[in-house]
């Protein structure tokens, strides 16, 4: 889905911009509405997940006990007035109720944190990817390839933390080490950034 969206944003970007000089970026969070009857939840700090969200079939031969389907993708528009390149860009983070799941007999709080968490990751790696945009040098000739770069990187740095977490807290069965990542997360979400 992510990678649909980096082609769409390469058609649109994809014409002549010789005459531009100047490229300009506005880049923020999008505070997308999440409709009750939408299979996307959006990321909100004052909604976190409830079991009821994880609507998807279980895959009884996968190891874990449920799965957090989440991302983050953005919006852009373009504009060009005279030799200047405007670029607006709403970053989203979203999870999926119908590919997150859990098995029958898991419904405790503590493994719901666990799933809350990777929703965190997910929206701090977000987080991460505006800051990366709001720090480069964009240019008339680099703004196509450096926006799609930025997003892969940042979307690597995501997946190796997602799985450092199920790795190192053995997908929440390491008690120990959860409550540790619990904590890390927690400051991670505060500070916008890991």
């Amino acid at each position: 889905m992510v990678k649909n969206i980096l082609i769409l944003f390469s058609m649109l970007f994809g014409f002549n911009v010789c005459s531009a000089q100047k490229v300009l970026v506005n880049v923020f969070m999008e505070d997308k509405i999440t409709k009750p009857i939408s299979d996307t939840i959006y990321y909100h700090p004052g909604r976190p997940l409830t079991w009821n969200d994880f609507q998807g079939v279980p895959d009884n031969h996968h190891f874990g006990e449920a799965v957090t389907a989440s991302g983050y993708a953005f919006d852009a528009d373009i504009k060009i007035e005279g030799r200047v390149i405007y670029l607006n860009i709403g970053v989203y983070t979203f999870f999926s109720k119908k590919s997150s799941w859990k098995k029958p007999g898991i419904g405790s709080a503590y493994h719901l944190l666990h799933e809350q968490h990777h929703f965190d990751i997910t929206q701090v790696s977000a987080e991460n990817f505006i800051n990366a945009v709001a720090k480069a040098k964009f240019t008339r000739d680099n703004y196509q390839k450096l926006m799609s770069s930025l997003f892969d990187q940042s979307y690597e740095e995501c997946d190796r933390l997602q799985e450092q977490y199920d790795n190192e807290t053995n997908h929440s069965i390491n008690r120990d080490e959860q409550f540790k990542w619990n904590y890390r997360i927690e400051d991670m979400v505060k500070k916008g950034q890991f």
